[in-house]
């Protein structure tokens, strides 16, 4: 028996779509999209 025919899944292995890397995902958008419309009201 070898140990790395697992099919285990892990959490470091996770989908993008998967609820463990969708949360960190939508809060870089909002900050990124917030980050964004802050240095256009300073730009403008």
């Amino acid at each position: 028996m070898s140990s790395r025919a697992r099919v285990v899944p892990n959490k470091d292995q996770a989908g993008p779509y998967s609820g463990s890397s969708l949360v960190p995902m939508l809060i870089i958008g909002l900050v990124l999209t917030l980050a964004g419309m802050f240095a256009a009201l300073l730009l403008s």
